[in-house]
């Protein structure tokens, strides 16, 4: 059994790594460490862009979901990680030595994707970005483009709850709004299925939403104020672009990811590093190479997948996933088994919720989270 689990990275991956750590390892020294004290609840951006919720309300402290005696909080960043030593340096810390590592660390976005989107755009996927749309749409801006690249980036229905939210929202003072909202491919998320491509369509449409398909950004003239995409262009008071996602600067400076791409982990051995033995990568920071999105829920499958295989523990669940599009009096709850998409088949996915319920679902899983103790 091992002495000591390190694991990086505080959000839902890393968290449910410490939790069915200390479970599973009672005797083991389980260290969690994350740069910031608290995480920000992703699922609430959306609602935060829009005016629905304040920003404070996003922020979860870390501590207060630590209970287990066994499992430390660790709060700095990492200046160095070396799996060769099984080494890691934490600022205003010191050294971790580690007999297993679980690096939870997520993706960052890539905002110079293309020219311009950097200066210009507010990233609805960054707490920063949602407050800056809120801040712009209570100013008066009322022309929003919302938009995304191809996956990969985190919860691929939600640039379209988004649009429909601030089609919605709360900070016009029932003004009219000219929302945009450009999403790749020539229907909503095409490998989820017909059923729940044909809704996600429909919730568009009923939206009143601008809708251009096959939505492919090629440049932004952030002067101008204006996007341009491989069908035209499009003039804008509020850029809300999510920009595609990119492995960690930490992953790729230890070499556990190599020339840009994202680290090689093995299935069979539940999310092992292909060259560390010691070292397992996953939820967002992993999950690309497989096909299936990035999820909550499919970060706690592959955390708990992990810590089975350290433990020598059978395994047998399957990576199930929900996802949710809210908009308000309407929306669509969506259920998805993706288990055989890490093997290179399809996901089986249908539409489980409609209407104002949609949104019920969603709250109670902020519910979950916010009660969530390690």
């Amino acid at each position: 059994m091992p002495k000591t689990i390190a694991i990086l990275g505080g959000g839902i991956a890393g968290l449910t790594a410490a939790r069915e750590a200390a479970y599973r390892f009672p005797d083991a020294t389980i260290k969690l460490v994350n740069e910031t004290p608290y995480l920000i609840y992703k699922p609430l951006l959306t609602y935060v862009a829009a005016g629905y919720r304040g920003a404070s309300e996003a922020y979860i402290p870390l501590s207060e979901k630590i209970v287990s005696p066994n499992v430390e909080l660790v709060i700095g960043k990492v200046s160095r990680l070396d799996p060769n030593e099984r080494l890691l340096q934490v600022d205003g810390y010191g050294e971790i030595r580690y007999d297993y590592l679980i690096v939870g660390t997520g993706a960052v976005p890539d905002d110079e994707a293309i020219p311009g989107l950097a200066k210009a755009n507010s990233n609805p996927w960054t707490l920063e970005g949602a407050t800056n749309v809120a801040r712009a749409l209570k100013a008066g801006a009322r022309r929003v483009v919302v938009g995304s690249f191809q996956p990969p980036y985190p919860c691929p229905p939600a640039p379209i709850e988004l649009a429909g939210l601030i089609s919605k929202s709360p900070l016009y003072s029932g003004e009219s709004s000219d929302v945009t909202l450009g999403f790749p491919g020539p229907k909503p998320l095409p490998p989820l299925g017909e059923e729940v491509s044909t809704k996600l369509e429909t919730l568009i449409t009923e939206a009143g939403l601008n809708y251009i398909r096959n939505f492919k950004p090629i440049e932004v003239d952030p002067d101008s104020k204006t996007l341009i995409h491989e069908a035209g262009k499009l003039e804008y008071e509020v850029l809300a672009i999510v920009p595609p996602f990119k492995p960690s600067s930490i992953l790729a400076e230890s070499g556990l990811a190599k020339d840009g791409s994202w680290p090689k982990v093995l299935l069979d051995k539940g999310f092992r590093h292909a060259e560390f033995d010691d070292v397992y990568v996953i939820g967002d920071a992993s999950i690309a190479q497989f096909g299936p999105p990035m999820a909550g829920f499919l970060a706690s499958y592959m955390a708990k997948k992990a810590i089975a295989e350290i433990g020598g523990l059978e395994f047998n669940k399957r990576a199930y996933a929900k996802c949710f599009v809210d908009y308000i009096e309407d929306g669509a709850a969506i259920f998805c088994d993706f288990t055989e998409v890490f093997t290179g088949g399809k996901p089986h996915c249908h539409v489980i919720a409609e209407g104002g319920l949609a949104g019920k679902y969603k709250r109670a899983l902020e519910e979950y989270w916010r009660a969530f103790k390690v």
